[in-house]
């Protein structure tokens, strides 16, 4: 039996609050390696002892990393048996670690406040998970406790509650599917050039931005185009002729398109940590390098979609 049949309906909304969580994490996270370069607290140095703001900062990190385990425990227990009240508490416990952080970055006295805030809420978030339960164990009739196992949906259905055809709003997207496709890759397609525009005319010196950094963009463009100029008729082999290149000239053109796109994708990690992220330089933002990553992403994924997003049933 699939597991998600074992799984009450409504659980996929307590998958949503662990996103939710992986996000706050990641944010924290982040907040600590801009720490770290910002006041020069290089690996393995975990606190440092002259900057007490970096420790409120790491320390706001750990203290979630030791109780998110516990949360994911207690989140998952109660979402089996009550996925929507779970799933609401759960969002609630999530956004107060953004607040107790912030709490915390301030320093001083701040984070024995923020830490007994967030106590605080957690306590308060457990306690109402267990009452909720409890009022809801105990205002249920016991026959609809006892429900058989035909009458229990399944976590793959918990969507199909929400009805467009109600509000008269059906719309054939098969027909439309080579327009949506298009105009998503092409929004991918323009926000990544426009981040790294921004980019470039924030910080137009050499030494903040280097200006050999574009050459990621234009290869991961130049890859967009090689990766859409060959039809997946004529990869296959499958298209009335077999133009200029013929089926084996088509799927290496292909490949050499993926391999440069793929290629400028890596290359920008490099330069966001490399360049950017572990450096010397104290002084210098890690902005560009996230401008060259997410305009390689975007342009990146906006090829994946024009390439298969789209259907050539269509062009017949």
């Amino acid at each position: 039996m699939a597991i998600e049949n074992l799984l009450p309906a409504n659980f996929g909304y307590a998958i949503f609050t662990y996103m939710y969580g992986f996000v706050m994490l990641s944010y924290l996270a982040l907040q600590v390696g801009g720490a770290r370069k910002k006041y020069g607290i290089k690996y393995p140095t975990m606190y440092s002892d002259k900057e007490p703001v970096f420790n409120c900062i790491q320390r706001a990190h750990q203290n979630t990393l030791e109780v998110y385990p516990q949360w994911l425990v207690f989140q998952t227990i109660a979402a089996l048996e009550y996925p929507l009240v779970a799933s609401v508490l759960g969002v609630i416990w999530v956004t107060s670690r953004f607040s107790y952080a912030w709490g915390y970055y301030t320093g001083g006295c701040a984070q024995d406040d923020g830490e007994r805030t967030a106590h605080v809420r957690l306590r308060a978030t457990v306690c109402l998970r267990r009452k909720t339960a409890e009022y809801i164990s105990y205002c249920e009739p016991q026959e609809k406790l006892k429900k058989s196992a035909g009458e229990i949906r399944s976590m793959s259905g918990f969507l199909d509650g929400i009805r467009c055809g109600d509000c008269e709003c059906n719309v054939d997207w098969g027909e439309k599917r080579n327009t949506i496709a298009s105009i998503a890759a092409g929004v991918l397609f323009f926000t990544g050039w426009w981040i790294i525009i921004d980019a470039a005319i924030m910080y137009p010196k050499e030494e903040e931005f280097h200006h050999a950094y574009h050459t990621c963009g234009v290869i991961a463009t130049i890859a967009f185009l090689m990766i859409n100029a060959v039809s997946n008729g004529q990869v296959r082999g499958d298209s009335y002729s077999e133009g200029c290149l013929g089926q084996t000239g088509a799927r290496i053109w292909l490949f050499i398109g993926f391999m440069l796109a793929f290629g400028s994708l890596i290359a920008s990690m490099w330069i966001l940590f490399g360049g950017f992220v572990v450096t010397d330089k104290k002084d210098l933002s890690v902005y560009p390098g996230i401008a060259v990553f997410f305009q390689n992403a975007f342009i990146f994924f906006g090829g994946l979609v024009f390439k298969f997003g789209r259907t050539e049933d269509l062009w017949q």
